[in-house]
């Protein structure tokens, strides 16, 4: 046993897989889901972050809530943690970088056994606590959306204005950051958990040191780039929501990320290919077929899709 990705003791044979709330989701409405989730608890170790379980406590059904609560209560019980929601990761990295602490995976704690204790509990989540979520996520995706409306307009007039505009998001966090407005953004980020000032230097440094910043920062250029900047016509959508932009800080820790979003999962392949992480990011439907027999719609024994190395 070793830590393995920096939050509980993982099993070394084991993948790390991250779940997102639609996969969760999706779990809860599959006919073969007994069968998934016996093959994730026997081969892998699942991990949450808490967006999903907050997402999944701002679901409006009771009946729906409990159903998504106790997939993940199944999948944490036998093999699996939750770990902080991106704010709280930023916080810790930038407080053990002021300090000159390492930033390295295997160093920083971001278990969250309070969320883990919440999901175990057989007590249901009551509607009250489910409305303060929701109202919560809906009061800031609207601020989230609003920033890129008013951004679009700025971009629009480049566009009209006859300004060669980026291709794709590498183009895009290119020119910027040679233009400075992407370390501008950056350091902005940087200081609003901060306990002091800080430049552009510095700002590059942790940029290049810490990858749950850098993947941050990717995603969040992505949003900027499919929301002002893609042509209908350019390529795959890289429409991810407020939660899942700011999730992504969260990719450093798994092996692999599975989403049943399209949008999330095309602009998830772009920021680990930019970030340069060595993460898998794959479809529900990807990750479902591997489990299936060739040809048919049934599920092979955990016994027989375990095969050698206890990995399925």
């Amino acid at each position: 046993m070793s830590y393995l990705r920096s939050a509980a003791i993982v099993p070394s044979s084991r993948s790390i897989h991250m779940l997102d709330t639609s996969v969760v989701n999706a779990l809860a409405d599959d006919l073969d889901s007994e069968a998934m989730i016996a093959g994730l608890q026997t081969g892998y170790f699942v991990r949450f972050p808490f967006t999903v379980v907050s997402e999944a406590i701002a679901t409006t059904s009771g009946t729906r809530r409990a159903d998504l609560l106790r997939v993940c209560r199944k999948l944490l019980r036998s093999a699996g943690d939750c770990i902080e929601p991106h704010h709280e990761i930023m916080k810790i990295m930038v407080a053990r970088f002021e300090t000159g602490q390492p930033l390295g995976l295997n160093h920083v704690y971001i278990r969250m056994p309070e969320a883990e204790n919440e999901i175990l509990s057989t007590i249901n989540i009551d509607d009250d606590l489910s409305m303060q979520e929701r109202e919560e996520g809906r009061t800031n995706d609207k601020v989230f959306s609003g920033v890129f409306a008013e951004a679009k307009l700025s971009f629009d007039s480049a566009a009209s204005a006859a300004t060669v505009m980026p291709k794709n998001l590498a183009d895009l966090i290119l020119q910027l950051q040679e233009g400075g407005a992407f370390w501008t953004s950056a350091r902005n980020l940087y200081l609003r958990v901060a306990s002091g000032p800080v430049d552009v230097p510095t700002i590059q440094r942790f940029y290049s040191e810490c990858e749950p910043f850098r993947t941050l920062m990717i995603a969040i250029f992505a949003a900027q780039f499919d929301r002002c900047i893609r042509p209908s016509a350019g390529g795959p959508s890289l429409r991810a929501g407020r939660n899942d932009t700011f999730m992504a800080a969260c990719l450093p820790y798994c092996n692999v990320f599975i989403t049943n979003d399209a949008g999330q999962l095309a602009c998830y392949k772009e920021v680990v290919s930019l970030a340069g992480l060595g993460v898998e990011i794959r479809s529900y439907e990807e990750f479902r077929n591997q489990f299936c027999l060739t040809g048919s719609g049934r599920f092979r024994s955990a016994s027989v899709l375990l095969g050698n190395n206890n990995r399925i």
